[in-house]
């Protein structure tokens, strides 16, 4: 079984879009990655700053490496100003030549520091939901255009720490088809476990526009859920209903936004709305079937994510003498600390589990 070990995670530092590029990019990697760079830059329109964060890759092909050239090139192209960050010196001789002309950076807050010119981000809040309408139109599948938005949603929303979309089937079954990080997934599942949250909350067909909670550290009406986004330092969550025909057949669903304690402003619910609409034209374009495929894909994905975890396990157990609970609490936390899905961690492991070193006696 192939697994793709490489990684993109999106964040919004002032007005800059950061990508951090995680992982193994060689060989079937490299196409995955191109495709994804192109998914979360699609709405960083002029005068927006992209810095290409790629300090945690793990191995970097020549090919690879002129995917890359090429990806900032396009930007460079549509006015967009470029930084990289790295840190190893053998990938920086790398991008010398793939990245002619790009400047390169030790930090993220360096890169960002070095473009004191920037524009307000409010100035540019139209061009990039216009540029967001205009790559919608070109998504050749539903699951395409819902990682667009949870792509432009943590570029338009500064305080988003992770999103991901809620689908409801019509059977009222709920799943996680695209998230940006694997702690998403992680607090989507305690709520459809037991029922009670704010994303199950804003996909029910009588439920609210939105579900919105400030402060989680407090009594609320999520106890189980605040327990886990808190444990995870997460404080707040905002859950904005996508807004579906009134069919009983309909899917309906949520745009979860999950952030630190009071992170979720007014104007980041506003912006939230208008984002969801776009997801909801989205969901709009397909049907019960292509939306039941996306939940048999995920379904999928979790099997495949359980198999390649317990392999990883047990090479631990075996490499390190570890525990199966010391075994799962070191992939947890690597993955954390990483912000790479646990899954991601695992399958790097099995795929390269013959350059770690036996336990010491």
């Amino acid at each position: 079984m192939t697994h793709s070990t490489v990684r993109i995670a999106a964040a919004s530092v002032e007005s800059a879009l950061v990508l951090r590029v995680s992982g193994s990019l060689v060989g079937s990697a490299v196409e995955t990655a191109a495709d994804e760079l192109t998914d979360v830059s699609a709405f960083a329109v002029p005068p927006a700053v992209v810095v290409l964060d790629v300090r945690t890759v793990t191995a970097l092909s020549a090919s690879g490496a002129r995917m890359l050239g090429a990806f900032l090139g396009g930007l460079g192209d549509r006015g967009v100003r470029t930084a990289v960050v790295t840190r190893d010196e053998a990938t920086s001789r790398i991008l010398d030549v793939a990245l002619p002309g790009v400047s390169r950076y030790r930090t993220v807050d360096a890169a960002v520091a070095a473009q004191s010119d920037l524009a307000n981000p409010e100035d540019a809040l139209g061009d990039q939901l216009a540029a967001l309408t205009r790559v919608l139109l070109e998504a050749t599948t539903v699951e395409q255009a819902l990682r667009q938005i949870v792509g432009a949603t943590m570029v338009v929303i500064p305080h988003a720490e992770v999103v991901s979309v809620t689908l409801r089937d019509p059977d009222g079954r709920f799943h996680t088809p695209v998230e940006t990080a694997a702690v998403a997934t992680a607090l989507d599942q305690v709520q459809y476990a037991t029922g009670i949250g704010p994303c199950v909350d804003a996909a029910r067909p009588d439920g609210p526009g939105y579900s919105l909670d400030h402060d989680l550290t407090r009594p609320g009406a999520w106890p189980r859920f605040a327990d886990t986004a808190t444990g995870l330092g997460l404080g707040s969550v905002l859950a904005t209903a996508l807004q579906q025909s009134t069919s009983p057949a309909a899917v309906r669903g949520a745009l979860n936004i999950y952030s630190h304690r009071h992170g979720i402003t007014d104007q980041d619910r506003h912006r939230a709305l208008l984002l969801a609409t776009h997801a909801s034209l989205a969901l709009a374009h397909g049907n019960a079937a292509v939306v039941a495929d996306l939940r048999e894909a995920n379904l999928t994905r979790a099997v495949e994510s359980r198999d390649v975890i317990g392999q990883a396990k047990g090479i631990l157990m075996a490499r390190q003498g570890l525990t199966a609970d010391e075994a799962f609490d070191l992939l947890r936390r690597t993955s954390q600390d990483l912000n790479v899905k646990l899954a991601e961690i695992a399958a790097t492991l099995v795929g390269r589990h013959t350059e770690l070193p036996p336990a010491t006696r």
